[in-house]
């Protein structure tokens, strides 16, 4: 068994190093590629360093603030790497670019080699039904183009079901590898002194996160949402911590914003200040995906600033609301909050999907 593993993205790093780590101690024959999607290295490399992670084989340098322009780069880039290495499994996470040049790569190689590449895809059947989401046809394409899917829950399932790609393909419920991650670092939260270093006490702050397109290139529409935030903190009398994505940075240089009193904005931060920012918060506020399954893990309320989420199951059990980026939604959003509690939920994985991962693969290995 020979693994190639295709990553960049904060996303992708944190959630493939449960699996990256029992490669490593099996002492299993795999290589990482990384495509440099996120050039930033306090959204990248600090990752790899934190979980400890190999250095990649193959840093292919595709990065380019112009998707297609990235994509066709790293599609290349990873397709000759794929011919030369020839390994049995390539992996990819998620919806990114990167994880959709990785497959794609792979499914052309596939097309000259006798012994085809089995492609993997962690977290598939994922879909908000928003094709304005450029995530959206990401996961569609890479559902598509991979042989193996590992399914968080039934309803990723039955997304898959319902587009008929389950019938020949090798599909496997197993939960979502975040919640590995979260079991296991949780726990050493007492360590971080982010709540001191920004004079904050526990459950007495509001988190806020942004960084999609949709939400952060439109300088009007994201000055709008922040003096939202702003009225919502001043309303209920609760301060926001606001780490910025480098992407809205950017944007936020060029709106003038003044007299924010509730809003505290902050450089991201290392992911262990960052899950005890989550956890200590009152509630969320954020357009992430992922953070939606990492606050139902933490018991932490949601508010999802989007009018679409794939995380479904998060708001039928009522840990999440989406709000769009409505004043009068969002209000009505921490006025249940403030009345209904969340408890912390394993619908989202039990700790030990990484290993339930790792078993399907050498099965399936094992029968070739």
């Amino acid at each position: 068994m020979k693994i190639c593993i295709v990553l960049s993205t904060r996303p992708e790093i944190i959630k493939l190093a449960p699996l990256i780590e029992i490669l490593q101690k099996r002492k299993i024959n795999f290589f990482l590629i990384n495509t440099n999607q996120h050039f930033s290295n306090i959204m990248s490399k600090v990752f790899f360093n934190f979980f400890k992670i190999m250095s990649p084989k193959y840093n292919i340098n595709a990065s380019n603030p112009k998707d297609g322009i990235f994509f066709s780069k790293a599609v290349s880039r990873i397709e000759k790497i794929l011919y030369k290495e020839k390994p049995s499994f390539l992996i990819t996470q998620g919806d990114t670019n990167t994880a959709l040049a990785g497959c794609f790569a792979a499914s052309i190689v596939n097309r000259k080699l006798h012994k085809k590449i089995n492609i993997v895809h962690v977290e598939a059947g994922l879909r908000s039904f928003d094709e304005n989401m450029p995530e959206e046809i990401n996961r569609k394409l890479i559902d598509q183009l991979s042989g193996i899917l590992f399914v968080p829950t039934k309803i990723d399932l039955d997304n898959l079901k319902s587009e008929k790609l389950t019938s020949n393909k090798n599909t496997f419920t197993v939960g979502n590898t975040i919640s590995d991650i979260i079991k296991k670092y949780l726990p050493l939260i007492k360590e971080s002194s982010i709540l001191k270093k920004f004079n904050i006490l526990k459950k007495n702050y509001f988190l806020l996160t942004i960084h999609r397109p949709e939400s952060v290139d439109n300088k009007i529409k994201l000055k709008k949402l922040i003096l939202n935030i702003e009225k919502i903190g001043k309303k209920f009398n609760v301060g926001f911590l606001f780490p910025v994505h480098p992407r809205t940075e950017k944007i936020i240089k060029k709106i003038n914003l003044k007299d924010l009193n509730f809003i505290k904005f902050s450089k991201p931060l290392n992911f262990l200040d960052f899950l005890t920012i989550m956890k200590n918060s009152k509630i969320i506020f954020t357009d992430s995906g992922g953070i939606q399954e990492e606050s139902s893990l933490l018991g932490v309320p949601c508010i999802t600033l989007r009018d679409t989420t794939e995380r479904q199951l998060s708001v039928i059990k009522k840990s999440n609301i989406l709000t769009g980026y409505d004043y009068q939604k969002i209000f009505k959003a921490v006025k249940y909050f403030n009345n209904n509690k969340v408890k912390p939920s394993k619908i989202f994985g039990d700790g030990r999907v990484a290993n339930k991962i790792f078993n399907i693969l050498k099965k399936i290995s094992n029968k070739k």
